[in-house]
C-alpha cells in the first residue's frame, strides 16, 4: 500500500475515534443534566408546596379577622 492510502485511512479511523469520544462525552453530560433538572425540579416542588400551605394559613388568618370585625 502507498503512504498516503495508509495516511488517510489512520486519519479517517481517527476522525472517527474522536467523534465516538466526543458523543460520548456529550451523553455523559446530558445524563448529569437531566438528574440535576429532576433534582431543581423537586427542590421547586417542595418550595411551592410550602408556599401553598403558607397561603392557606394566611387565608385563614384573614377570614378569622374579618368575622372578629364583623363582631
Amino acid at each position: 500500500m502507498e503512504m498516503w492510502v495508509l495516511t488517510i485511512i489512520v486519519q479517517s479511523v481517527g476522525f472517527a475515534i474522536g467523534l465516538f469520544k466526543m458523543w460520548s462525552d456529550l451523553q455523559v453530560k446530558m445524563r448529569e443534566l437531566d438528574i440535576r433538572l429532576k433534582a431543581v425540579e423537586k427542590q421547586d416542588d417542595e418550595i411551592y408546596a410550602k408556599l401553598d400551605k403558607l397561603l392557606e394559613k394566611m387565608t385563614t388568618i384573614e377570614i378569622s379577622l374579618v368575622q372578629k370585625q364583623d363582631r
